[in-house]
């Protein structure tokens, strides 16, 4: 047994493999609930001009997200299955999703962790027929600096906002304009919402 496994104690255990289910404690969630609420409550948005300004802000944002919904979510085990050229046998692997939903009065929260990334959404019931009207989307990933330097770390389908309130639709995609400082107040502004919708509802 290596030194590393002999000093994990019971608070953090270690995973030997990738298919294992991720350990999570107390602390961890405890931690990542501390981390959001200091991102809404020290993030001007009005400061940030560039994506690396943005990514200063935001790039744990998405790990948070993550181990809130390990913890509070549904895990949906995912077995794609694939053929290697020289094996007469499938060869499996296990794919974890994460999704945690709260509905509370009219407004829905849902969080989808997959592949990398987090999806929060905020919809609204309309109606008497419980109508769901998408009012927020945000996507960011949950592993790794949305930019280095000047430069982004990403690519465009892993992080952009999307705002239908008002009855329109705004697009904040930062990775596109990475210098253009109302694309990155955009997008900050509607992970700050979604994120204290989120919250609220925890």
């Amino acid at each position: 047994m290596s030194a590393q496994n002999q000093q994990a104690d019971d608070h953090q255990p270690f995973c030997h493999w990738p298919w294992e289910e991720e350990p999570v404690n107390p602390a961890d969630y405890a931690r990542s609930l501390r981390s959001l609420a200091r991102f809404l409550e020290t993030t001007e948005v009005s400061r940030l001009q560039t994506i690396e300004d943005l990514s200063a802000v935001a790039s744990l944002v998405g790990h948070d997200i993550r181990i809130i919904s390990i913890v509070k979510g549904k895990e949906i085990e995912k077995q794609p299955a694939w053929l290697e050229p020289e094996a007469s046998d499938r060869l499996w692997s296990a794919e974890r999703e994460y999704v945690f939903r709260k509905l509370l009065r009219d407004q829905e929260i849902v969080v989808k962790v997959s592949g990398g990334h987090i999806c929060l959404t905020k919809k609204r019931r309309i109606g008497w027929q419980g109508y769901q009207r998408e009012e927020l989307r945000v996507r960011l990933p949950v592993d790794r600096d949305i930019s280095i330097g000047e430069r982004p770390n990403v690519d465009e389908q892993s992080i952009y906002a999307i705002d239908l309130r008002e009855g329109r639709r705004r697009e904040s995609p930062p990775v596109r304009e990475p210098a253009n400082p109302a694309i990155q107040q955009g997008f900050a502004r509607v992970l700050k919402d979604a994120v204290r919708d989120l919250v609220a509802v925890l």
